[in-house]
């Protein structure tokens, strides 16, 4: 019974992201809603197009980058937008962590922050929203 298969299988946990901030321990940003809208898949190529005069045309790819969207539309005031500042702090210095989908899952993807600033819209009263932009990170 197809409903039945549905049912039985274990739903995807909130994404996370770890990040140690300099001399500090490892700190856990814990996701308390799914981020909204986000792109199957975001690459693009670094290259170099030429078309000669006689109309073939050469590439020269040097990369492909990686990228991730976040939007999270309610981020609480409190100590959930506490850890989102904390966080912010970690990664607009260009330094790398760890983002994981599913923070059940022991797979993540290393980034860093391509966005150099960050901004948290008002929402509601005590809500806000976030977008951001990762790239993963060549390691």
């Amino acid at each position: 019974n197809r409903k039945s298969k549905i049912k039985n299988e274990s739903p995807m946990s909130y994404p996370k992201i770890v990040y140690t901030p300099t001399g500090l321990s490892q700190q856990t940003l814990n996701f308390t809603t799914p981020p909204t809208r986000q792109p199957a898949v975001w690459k693009a190529a670094v290259r170099h197009d030429n078309v000669a005069t006689s109309g073939v045309r050469e590439s020269v790819l040097e990369r492909v980058d990686q990228f991730l969207e976040i939007n999270m539309d309610w981020i609480r005031s409190g100590s959930e937008l506490a850890g989102w500042q904390s966080f912010l702090d970690h990664a607009l210095t260009g330094a790398t962590f760890d983002y994981y989908a599913d923070a059940s899952v022991a797979s993540s993807l290393t980034c860093v922050l391509e966005d150099s600033e960050a901004r948290m819209e008002f929402k509601a009263p005590g809500l806000y929203s976030l977008t951001l932009k990762l790239r993963k990170a060549v390691t």
